[in-house]
């Protein structure tokens, strides 16, 4: 204590000089829009790039799981593509189908789940073409959707997160819901506004529906855990599990939807 001390004393110009100068930047950066931009986008790249060191140094002792999981998903893909695609020829003819998503993927290098508004950061940012609200998706189900962008990374609002509202429906029935995530476990999220005639058995397949920008419809929500009946109302609830396991994500893919500007023009037209 007596060192530190006199090291405070003995430097204490230059440690004056650098606090001044950190709270001048911060009442700069809070007093103007365009340098508080600049601002958050330089610290999301330092922190992101601290991140990215750490999970590397993470991801060297899990090659193994990642590579088995890769496998898997490789051999799911092939089985998709030889529904439609003859898997005999060395070319695939892929660029004259009609799709209007592309898939960027990116790394995850830091995510919590253990908050109330959880989030998630990729190695991937605006030089790789993401933009905000575009979804993000893993190898078992949907992720959340990207709240902010700089340069070489993102940050993207978890479904762990209590502001995150995604459309879904059940597979089995049709019947549409919204999915909230209500709780502080990270497996399980809760389907709202379920009409009260609709009958909902354990295991049954929640799906991303086809009134979404963000999200290509029948992607992997999760399944129904329990029903729960709201004895005050004519809408019930459900409990489902993730597909998605966020405690060991990290590889995901982000959506871009190349008809959303035009979708998004046409919506305007209607607010």
């Amino acid at each position: 204590m007596y060192n530190l001390w006199r090291f405070i004393l003995k430097h204490h110009f230059v440690i004056l000089f650098i606090l001044l100068e950190v709270i001048s930047i911060l009442l700069l950066a809070r007093s103007q829009n365009f340098h508080r931009n600049r601002v958050v986008n330089t610290t999301n790249d330092a922190v992101g790039q601290v991140y990215e060191w750490s999970s590397e140094v993470g991801n060297y002792f899990r090659l193994n799981k990642t590579n088995q999981d890769l496998a898997e998903e490789n051999a799911w893909l092939r089985q998709q593509l030889a529904m439609t695609t003859d898997t005999t020829r060395s070319f695939f003819d892929i660029e004259g189908r009609d799709t209007i998503y592309e898939y960027i993927p990116a790394q995850v290098v830091n995510n919590s789940i253990g908050q109330a508004n959880n989030y998630i950061i990729i190695n991937k940012g605006r030089a790789d073409g993401i933009e905000r609200d575009m979804g993000v998706i893993s190898s078992d189900g949907i992720v959340g959707v990207v709240a902010d962008v700089s340069r070489h990374y993102a940050s993207i609002l978890s479904l762990l997160h209590s502001h995150s509202v995604v459309g879904v429906r059940f597979k089995n029935n049709q019947e549409l819901g919204s999915l909230k995530w209500g709780n502080n476990n990270y497996r399980y999220g809760i389907v709202e506004d379920i009409p009260a005639h609709v009958v909902l058995q354990e295991g049954d397949t929640v799906l991303t529906s086809s009134y979404s920008f963000i999200f290509p419809e029948d992607l992997m929500v999760g399944t129904v855990e329990e029903s729960r009946p709201i004895s005050s109302g004519a809408l019930n609830t459900a409990k489902i599990r993730f597909a998605t396991d966020f405690a060991t994500l990290r590889y995901v893919y982000v959506i871009h939807n190349l008809h959303k500007p035009e979708l998004d023009s046409l919506k305007a037209n209607f607010q």
